[in-house]
């Protein structure tokens, strides 16, 4: 009868040592970085006037499912951040509004008609541009993690003025 419970126990017992050696180890990590709090567009290239550092401009819906997932399960990993506020000045346009008046290059639009013009034609869409307001790339629709990831440092490290985004991947396999 003893034997009978010594299974489940030692089962138990074992289950419980490697999570808890996994979770103290750091080999398992669930705990997320805290949401961003965007600046608007503006505010990014007045950052990026004196950082010089590259743009990333987030545009979004309030009613985009897509949007709401690559907030909370994508710009939520700490290592994106880190690496997202150690390369990035960032700020959002919201493509549902159209009765704001914003000044980029000389002409005034609405945060609908500027991300038009920097080609979000839906939502999300990650608008990458110098800190001039050059425009560099845009990324459309929604991407998990280790994609979008790879998509920063390729912008991130300025790696897309010498290489192909191809070139890069291999180059990061080495």
């Amino acid at each position: 009868m003893q034997q009978h419970y010594s299974r489940p126990l030692l089962f138990l017992a074992l289950t419980v040592f490697l999570f808890n050696s996994r979770f103290l180890y750091g080999q398992v990590s669930t705990e997320l970085a805290p949401q961003i709090e965007w600046p608007g567009f503006n505010e990014a290239f007045a950052s990026a006037k004196d950082s010089k550092k590259i743009v990333l401009i987030d545009v979004w819906s309030s009613t985009c499912g897509w949007c709401k997932k690559q907030q909370t399960e994508v710009y939520t990993q700490p290592d994106l951040q880190k690496f997202l506020f150690d390369k990035f000045e960032i700020g959002r346009l919201n493509l549902d509004i159209t009765d704001d008046t914003l000044s980029f290059r000389g002409y005034t639009l609405s945060s609908q008609m500027l991300a038009g013009g920097l080609g979000a034609t839906g939502t999300p869409t990650t608008v990458f541009m110098e800190a001039d307001g050059a425009y560099i790339t845009r990324l459309q629709g929604f991407h998990a993690f280790e994609d979008f990831y790879d998509v920063l440092r390729f912008i991130g490290t300025e790696s897309f003025r010498d290489m192909s985004f191809e070139e890069f991947m291999a180059s990061e396999k080495k």
